[in-house]
């Protein structure tokens, strides 16, 4: 038999509009005695004490949307609201055991294969990723589905992939070679720690996923240590250095300082600039919109000598969604991928770096240090403690935390004691 509806939708009597009328929220409840839906005393709430046709209309429709969700829930006018709410508390329990029993008895009767396992979990992830990190995620999956294959692993079930297998995939990952390297029969290195660290985290999502659809029973890739990464550490320029490369530049490369002097004046990083399209400029304001990896969008402060800059590009010229800074030397849709087009300008830098005489130690990130370690310093030489001068910084480089903008600032250098020679007592 077809199951009858319990109650009619809610809805709203505004007395045709009349606002010396009473308006209120009304609907029918069936009656569990007589069966028959029986419309239930009308709702008024504060809506009739309101001036104005939206103000009520408004008011009466939240109430009308609530009272709606509430029904559907399985609230009812016949029955007492803690009553009610121990039985739905009763039902959703029944409902989860319910679930919990079907997917157990599914995972019971079907087994996968290491390969049938990795390929579902990559349907169920994938989707949810974005193109760049699909592109990074995926690529480890494609090398560790390689491996599986060649070691004969791919075809077992998937109960008897064991946690050394992974761990062993991990510790004999090699780079890449180039075509020479193999031609001369090059042994290939093994991948720095944070690559191996960065494939460790792919397969943990993977091995997650499978874990919560009751596939595997947890996840061990997590239990996997990481290796310690020791990360190099970019020097910040000295005050000759920057004097160098801007001369430099100004003869040689003008559009690269345009590209440094977004990263120095705006505080941004190298990717961030690549995001940086026409529209997210307003000089009215005086601030644009920054794509960053700890926030969506970031609103910075366009100060005098990054506005100056921005004037001569006259971007009035072009489309709003032409990205700012490309390899035209004018913004135009360069749609490729940021791992590219930093690497365009990584590249024009190493050029200013062997001419220059510049070490590795120096890239175009040595731009941003250069410019947070002399406002640090600039702002104790005008009387700020260091926790004042700290605050004032954090607004401008957007760390979080001070104890983050701390370390930053200590990890650059820009935090090094003055000379305490005098306080020496003995001499070595």
């Amino acid at each position: 038999m077809k199951k009858l509806k319990q109650f009619s939708e809610p809805k709203i009597y505004t007395g045709k509009d009349d606002l010396s009328k009473r308006w209120y929220v009304y609907f029918s409840y069936r009656n569990p005695t007589t069966g028959k839906l029986e419309r239930q005393p009308p709702i008024y709430g504060e809506a009739n004490k309101l001036k104005t046709k939206t103000d009520r209309l408004a008011y009466l429709s939240t109430i009308r949307k609530v009272l709606h969700q509430m029904l559907k829930k399985g609230y009812s006018p016949f029955e007492d609201a803690v009553v009610t709410d121990k039985r739905l508390l009763e039902q959703s329990k029944v409902e989860t055991i319910k679930k919990q029993t079907t997917r157990r008895i599914k995972s019971q009767c079907q087994t996968y294969t290491v390969k049938q396992a990795m390929e579902f979990a990559l349907s169920q992830k994938q989707p949810n990723w974005a193109k760049r990190t699909a592109s990074t995620f995926t690529g480890h999956y494609n090398k560790f589905m390689d491996w599986l294959e060649q070691n004969k692993l791919n075809n077992l079930d998937i109960s008897d992939l064991k946690k050394r297998d992974v761990s062993l995939f991990l510790n004999t990952l090699k780079k890449t070679q180039t075509k020479k390297e193999k031609l001369a029969n090059v042994q290939p290195d093994v991948v720095a720690p944070k690559t191996r660290n960065n494939y460790k985290a792919t397969l943990s999502i993977l091995f997650s996923q499978l874990a919560d659809d009751e596939i595997i029973p947890h996840n061990y890739v997590e239990t996997i240590k990481n290796v310690k990464n020791k990360p190099k550490k970019n020097k910040p320029f000295s005050k000759q250095q920057i004097i160098d490369i801007r001369e430099y530049l100004n003869e040689h490369d003008p559009y690269l300082r345009v590209f440094m002097q977004f990263m120095s004046y705006a505080f941004l990083r190298n990717v961030e600039v690549c995001r940086l399209k026409v529209k997210d400029i307003d000089l009215d304001a005086k601030r644009l919109f920054v794509r960053s990896k700890t926030a969506p969008l970031a609103i910075v402060p366009i100060i005098g000598e990054l506005e100056h800059v921005i004037r001569k590009m006259n971007l009035e010229k072009y489309d709003p969604n032409d990205y700012l800074i490309t390899r035209e030397e004018k913004p135009f849709n360069w749609d490729i991928e940021e791992a590219n087009k930093t690497k365009h300008f990584a590249t024009k830098f190493r050029k200013v770096k062997n001419v220059l005489g510049l070490s590795d130690d120096y890239t175009l990130y040595s731009t941003r240090h250069t410019a947070a370690s002399n406002l640090y310093n600039h702002l104790l030489s005008q009387g700020n403690s260091d926790e004042v001068a700290l605050m004032k910084l954090m607004q401008i480089t957007r760390h979080t935390s001070k104890a983050g903008l701390k370390n930053y600032l200590r990890e650059i250098g820009a935090t090094l004691p003055k000379d305490y020679g005098n306080m020496y007592s003995i001499e070595f």
